[in-house]
């Protein structure tokens, strides 16, 4: 394997043309869109548009006339078919930590015999944040437990009130069997609400064949919406009837412009709602969503594990006399869509590669992360960023970067 066997993978990818729908900078090789997804070509001037026709000259007529006042469903009904859910099931609002505690305090309200909120050790720190919130919040005895995250379904049992799981590992990649543990949870009467963050856009995700209720997730990823962009919430039909929402609003009321004193709840997906919609920032997940255009996840996910398969093969081969340990799953139906290694100078070499042109991100204590986005992703970004390491760690420029002063985002 060479750069030249790397172009020709290039060549015959039925993706490649993917690559053109996103605009990226001239000799830089992105592999952090896992933290924000890379800017596509046509959402400046579609908030540009938004901006000067529809609110300049629209006025507040925009709301109707431009589609303002629908756009959080549309959002909605865009990302519906990424994560194998149905029109109606899908809403897009405020963000995924937001979104996480509406739900999960509306199940944890819910009630039951149940006293154990199960999530994963080593799970996204703001979800955890969260479910300890809440717990001390409602104050009705529940307890926190982070379980082992080979051994979820050891956990979740009859005591079990919510159970809180990301389908991707931030940090590692490990990917969890979502389709058993949603069975398992559904056998025991438990409801799970999973966060797809790192899922969403990245690996195929069959939220209705899976039987499951509720999800999470963020835009900004790899479905490319922008810096900050609303997050999603799924509700699945089936549920969505029982749901009672915990944090209500205007826009989730059943009939908001009658402005009743009393709240009644929409017989929708827009229960998840609350407040009025970030008319901008879902133009650009609009946007950011239509980059998958008649791509399929199947399709996605099968280049994903090329790239990655590429990263990890090549690394065994040039990296590991370097200090490189691969920490995600060398099984490919157990690894997201990222490669992270572990190295004990993990920050000062990821400072090292951004300088050479080469992104990535550090994650605490030892990881050095690289998502792999595979529409805009190539076999030669692989090979070209495996030289770049093997430069860095030869000539010796990670050690001009302290390790023990950390910028204020890594």
């Amino acid at each position: 394997m060479d750069r030249t066997d790397c172009e020709r993978l290039d060549a015959e990818c039925k993706l490649a043309g993917c690559r053109a729908r996103f605009s990226l900078p001239e000799g830089v090789l992105y592999f952090d869109g896992n933290s924000l997804g890379a800017l596509p070509g046509t959402t400046a001037s579609a908030i540009r548009r938004t901006i000067e026709d529809e609110w300049g000259a629209g006025l507040i007529r925009s709301w109707l006339d431009a589609d303002w006042f629908f756009l959080a469903r549309r959002a909605g009904d865009a990302i519906a078919p990424l994560i194998g859910a149905s029109e109606g099931e899908v809403a897009v609002s405020d963000s995924t930590s937001v979104n996480l505690f509406k739900l999960a305090a509306s199940l944890l309200r819910r009630g039951g015999a149940g006293r154990k909120v199960v999530t994963e050790a080593g799970n996204f720190p703001t979800d955890v944040y969260i479910l300890e919130g809440l717990v001390d919040l409602l104050d009705r005895g529940h307890a926190l437990v982070r379980a082992d995250p080979a051994r979820i379904a050891d956990e979740v049992d009859e005591d079990t009130a919510l159970v809180v799981l990301s389908h991707v590992d931030y940090r590692t990649g490990a990917l969890h069997d979502m389709e058993a543990i949603a069975a398992h949870c559904n056998a025991l009467g438990v409801p799970a609400v999973w966060d797809l963050c790192h899922s969403a856009g990245a690996v195929p995700v069959e939220l209705n064949r899976w039987n499951v209720d509720y999800a999470v997730g963020c835009t900004y990823k790899f479905l490319n919406a922008g810096p900050g962009a609303p997050a999603f919430t799924y509700v699945s039909r089936a549920a969505i009837g029982d749901y009672r929402p915990a944090v209500t609003g205007w826009f989730s009321h059943a009939e908001q412009f009658r402005f009743e004193d009393g709240y009644r709840a929409a017989d929708s997906i827009n229960k998840c709602l609350v407040g009025s919609p970030p008319v901008l920032s879902l133009r650009a997940v609009i946007d950011g969503v239509a980059t998958f255009d008649g791509v399929g996840m199947e399709e996605l996910a099968a280049k994903s594990r090329r790239l990655s398969g590429l990263f990890i093969e090549l690394a065994d081969e040039r990296l590991a006399e370097h200090g490189f340990a691969l920490a995600s799953p060398r099984d490919p139906a157990r690894r997201g869509s990222q490669v992270s290694f572990r190295h004990p100078d993990a920050y000062a070499v990821a400072r090292a590669l951004i300088a050479r042109g080469l992104i990535p991100d550090f994650r605490e204590p030892d990881i050095v992360r690289f998502g792999i986005a595979p529409l805009y992703v190539r076999h030669v970004d692989i090979w070209d960023a495996v030289d770049a390491i093997e430069a860095v760690m030869s000539d010796g420029a990670w050690r001009d970067f302290r390790t023990d002063v950390r910028e204020a985002v890594t």
